[in-house]
């Protein structure tokens, strides 16, 4: 799989969660929704969108290896 594709995976997949999250959000009210949030959601969202820019940043890298070693894919 492409690394194009992997970060097109995940942003699909976690723009998904993220949906869903916020459908749960609004209707679980209490400390524990926010203990969640906090402990869990916020880190997880901030490790996805670091880890998408490095995706992005690394892209080009990754193209112009594959370009010269003759269009190879590597895993």
């Amino acid at each position: 799989m492409s690394l194009d594709a992997t970060r097109y995976r995940l942003f699909r997949e976690f723009e998904a969660l993220r949906e869903q999250w916020e459908r749960t959000r609004s209707l679980w009210k209490d400390v524990v929704r926010q203990e969640f949030e906090d402990q869990h959601w916020k880190p997880l969202d901030a490790a996805v969108l670091t880890t998408l820019a490095a995706m992005d940043r690394i892209a080009p890298i990754m193209n112009q290896v594959r370009q010269e070693c003759g269009g190879r894919e590597f895993v």
